[in-house]
């Protein structure tokens, strides 16, 4: 286990006015544990956040505990008794019981924080993150992952010490980068670095800025993997299908177009590959909620009065703007 530094933590009030950003920061520390301590936190804490690991606690906020360095345990009432080692996170519920510890003869080393705000209660609702999904292996073979979450926690620890304006928001930043690495990052089951590659390069492929679509077929020949497959593993990462990321890139083609250009509505979609405009306007409408030509009239500059540029086939128009209500 690599050297440690001194307990260091700070709770904080939160001020009304910074729930207006979606997520709050009322506590962060690091806690280092020699191999021979098994209880956490060693020092005095406030009414709520001191436990023992018989009795446990629960939490009236979210919180964040990482394993920076060190074995220990996880419990809680979804998960069970679950082993902790360098690289895992743990997210903490409102309202869920649980307790934690180092391992006795290993020690660790953690970093915490607690939070609250709309934007975790919107995660938990949508199932983005839930408590029986609550400890991630997120670090255990990914260098970058690991540095990159420990340096946002110390960059957490250092808005707190310093105070520097807006240092609510800055820890608040950063514990929402945190909690983004947790919730994306898979369980036990996760994909083998090989097949997360193949949908990096396939995402590029279509982002490459092609009007064609490629075909779905050549990229899973050029991949090697089973249709089935590549499409499964497209849609856990991305959320679309192969087909549906690149209708996604398409239409923010042709908003950019419709907004900068002088482009009819025709000449956007033959250049963006669109078997027709009725085709083009459709899909258009369906992934906006406008048609082209209404999308056009409100980010169309206004000049001299005049909304300009508000074509929708092979010849423009000008348009009048409405008389004041």
């Amino acid at each position: 286990m690599g050297k440690s530094t001194a307990e260091y933590y700070r709770y904080l009030a939160v001020d009304p006015r910074d729930h207006a950003w979606g997520l709050t920061v009322s506590g962060a520390g690091y806690q280092p544990a020699a191999p021979l301590h098994t209880e956490v936190p060693r020092r005095f804490h406030p009414p709520g956040h001191r436990y023992t690991w018989t009795a446990g606690r629960v939490l009236g906020e979210f919180a964040l505990v990482y394993v920076a360095d060190g074995h220990g345990e996880f419990e809680s009432q979804e998960t069970g008794l679950v082993p902790l080692e360098t690289g895992d996170a743990v997210l903490l519920f409102p309202g869920v019981w649980h307790r934690y510890r180092p391992q006795r003869g290993v020690g660790w080393q953690t970093y915490w924080v607690h939070f609250s705000g709309t934007t975790a209660e919107h995660l938990r609702a949508a199932d983005v993150v839930a408590p029986e999904r609550a400890v991630r292996g997120i670090g255990r073979s990914e260098a970058d992952a690991h540095a990159a979450i420990v340096a946002a926690f110390q960059a957490i620890l250092a808005a707190v010490r310093a105070e520097t304006p807006g240092f609510p928001q800055v820890a608040a930043a950063r514990t929402l980068e945190i909690l983004a690495r947790v919730a994306v990052a898979m369980p036990a089951d996760r994909p083998s670095p090989r097949l997360q590659d193949i949908v990096r390069r396939a995402r590029l492929v279509l982002e490459a800025g092609s009007n064609e679509l490629p075909v779905i077929e050549e990229l899973i020949q050029r991949f090697g993997v089973s249709r089935s497959q590549f499409f499964r593993l497209f849609r856990k990462q991305t959320g679309h299908s192969p087909y549906g990321y690149h209708l996604q890139l398409s239409i923010r083609r042709a908003q950019q177009l419709l907004r900068d250009s002088d482009l009819t509505v025709q000449q956007i979609s033959a250049a963006l590959g669109f078997r027709s405009p009725f085709h083009f306007s459709r899909l258009f409408k369906r992934k906006t909620g406008v048609a082209p030509r209404e999308f056009r009239l409100q980010w169309q500059p206004v000049t001299g009065g005049a909304l300009v540029g508000v074509g929708t086939g092979t010849d423009r128009q000008a348009s009048q703007p409405a008389p004041p209500a």
